[in-house]
């Protein structure tokens, strides 16, 4: 069994150097691939891929940031292009993977045969950041917050569902949508429901992923007026999506509280702890 990490990367080397790499360094299971995407073509980025010694694959590529729609998405279908492992899983280049999340992984699908598709546990906090500067931290908290969490759960967003650590078997025919930015994660998650069915879905209950994120960040600058706009616009595909009676019911409402709150609140991020927080 083989995994291939993909790690998208917009002008961010130093974070890329101290978070992301020296996490996959420390693994204890170094039998995996590193499907590194310089955005833009950073050239610190590059600079350090290149002279790199690990003792894991590294699959680099350099694409042209898109002026339209999310570079995220565009530059993680450029990984899954690439990639040649059999399971797939996300590591953004300012999050960092505990020791043992390619081992842990790897024996979660061989034990869970049955699974296609899963999150781990994540600890995680949020900073609010002013000139580069961290001003406020939150408490380190767990997410899920139930280790018994349900998919239906994460698609109501009673939790949040993020793709660091998040693995699924590859399959050429899911791709990330550049037309969300906010809920691109979210967005994937439901192509991945489409694909897979609900049953085939399960949390690995172990703590591997360390996520910090930034008041800077793509949900950390976001408005609730966003929110509510990329969740319409799910809803006006919702066809595309297995998505129940009860869960279309409860996105259309969550899409009236986001318009309520855009009217009398400050940004998603800053205002209160949110359903989503991609950093």
């Amino acid at each position: 069994m083989k995994i291939s990490i993909i790690t998208a990367t917009y002008n961010r080397p130093q974070k890329l150097y101290t978070d992301a790499l020296k996490s996959l360094i420390n693994q204890t299971d170094h039998d995996f691939e590193w499907v590194v995407i310089n955005d833009g073509g950073n050239q610190e980025t590059r600079e350090i891929i290149a002279v790199l010694q690990v003792s894991f694959t590294i699959v680099y590529q350099e694409i042209e940031h898109s002026s339209v729609g999310f570079g995220l998405c565009y530059a993680r279908n450029t990984g899954l292009n690439l990639a040649t492992g059999n399971l797939i899983t996300y590591l953004d280049d300012d999050n960092s993977l505990e020791p043992e999340f390619v081992a842990v992984t790897k024996h979660f699908f061989r034990e869970n045969n049955f699974v296609k598709y899963s999150m781990a546990v994540q600890q995680r906090r949020r900073d609010v950041v002013c000139q580069d500067k961290i001003i406020r931290t939150s408490k380190v908290f767990l997410s899920p917050k139930n280790p018994h969490c349900t998919l239906d759960q994460l698609i109501t967003q009673q939790e949040i569902f993020d793709s660091n650590g998040f693995t699924h078997y590859h399959d050429d025919t899911l791709k990330w949508n550049p037309d969300y930015r906010v809920f691109a994660d979210y967005e994937f998650l439901l192509q991945c429901t489409k694909k897979y069915g609900s049953s085939q879905f399960q949390i690995n209950r172990q703590v591997l992923v360390n996520y910090t994120q930034s008041s800077q960040g793509t949900i950390g600058g976001s408005h609730y007026g966003q929110w509510a706009a990329e969740l319409k616009q799910i809803m006006n595909q919702a066809g595309l999506y297995s998505l129940t009676s009860h869960q279309i019911a409860r996105i259309h409402q969550l899409i009236q509280i986001y318009n309520h709150k855009a009217n009398h609140r400050a940004p998603a991020f800053v205002a209160e702890p949110s359903h989503q927080d991609k950093s």
